[in-house]
């Protein structure tokens, strides 16, 4: 009797209980949306010219309009201006140096999108090169680049004494002596400073004073006697485009939009200080995908 009277007990306070409800999931599941600028085409000084080595843009705005699923406007950049610059020495991305951030979205259904970009200067810096195409001989040896082992010095006889350790050749002729007098340091200029330290390394520079290297007034990397620098003409007011996107908000995963000026056509160099921009040619891509986007130039 004990028991049952235990157990009517039992069963009342549990009448008492609230019913079971489905709580909201305080984290739902969630994509986000982000926007991004490059310049794939950027190398280093043994590159073929007129490739640059540095560009830089000055980024007036970058910001989203008619987002489905978002009210209103979203910046990119919190804080424009910004002065971005991709120096193939020091990369940092776009997010990092301008503090970039992307939108976070619920997953789910795909979306539209419109994305806004502003350019006030573009700028190509590079360091003085001589034709490195593999066919070209700029030291008129008889020797194509592609064989050369100095490709700015007149060495017909090819002789390298430490050709067997190297992992790039660099011939005798355009080497300095090391400790026992064995021409075996890399100087393809002859200018007295090592490639290792040499930052025109194709240009007769020598150092000055007491540092192994080349003066460099602005500390970007190059040297000021082969520097050189291509100013992109721009519209008056600038260079705004709008690019229309789709994309869908898949969960944990990023739709980032990147704007490639390396791509073909874009920026069109015939020497290293004369360079113009094809604005028609920009395009967004999504990262992880082939897919291309059309910008169109605002008025």
């Amino acid at each position: 009797m004990r028991g049952r009277t235990a157990r009517a007990a039992i069963l009342a306070a549990a009448a008492l209980l609230p019913s079971c409800q489905t709580v909201k999931d305080p984290f739902p599941a969630q994509s986000a949306f982000s926007f991004d600028l490059i310049d794939s085409n950027i190398a280093g000084q043994r590159s073929i010219s007129p490739t640059p080595q540095i560009v830089s843009w000055t980024v007036e705005a970058a910001y989203a309009t008619d987002i489905d699923g978002y009210d209103g406007t979203f910046a990119f950049l919190p804080n424009p201006p910004c002065l971005y610059t991709e120096n193939v020495l020091a990369l940092v991305s776009f997010s990092s140096l301008c503090g970039a951030s992307g939108l976070t979205l619920p997953a789910g259904p795909t979306r539209k999108a419109n994305i806004h970009v502003s350019f006030s200067r573009i700028e190509l810096r590079q360091a003085e090169r001589p034709d490195l195409s593999n066919s070209a001989d700029p030291d008129g040896d008889g020797i194509p680049n592609s064989a050369d082992n100095c490709p700015i010095i007149y060495n017909p006889d090819q002789a390298d004494v430490d050709a067997a350790t190297e992992s790039f050749p660099v011939g005798d002729a355009c080497s300095d002596l090391d400790s026992s007098n064995s021409p075996t340091i890399p100087d393809q200029d002859k200018d007295g400073v090592p490639d290792l330290t040499d930052n025109c390394l194709w240009y007769f520079s020598p150092a000055t004073g007491d540092v192994n290297v080349p003066p460099d007034s602005n500390v970007n990397g190059i040297g000021d006697a082969c520097e050189r620098v291509a100013g992109i003409i721009l519209p008056p007011r600038g260079l705004s485009v709008t690019c229309k996107v789709t994309f869908t908000s898949t969960v944990s995963q990023a739709s980032r939009f990147v704007m490639d000026f390396g791509r073909a056509g874009i920026l069109n160099c015939v020497s290293p200080t004369n360079c113009s921009i094809d604005p028609t040619a920009l395009v967004l891509v999504l990262v992880g995908s082939t897919t291309t986007f059309p910008c169109t130039v605002d008025p």
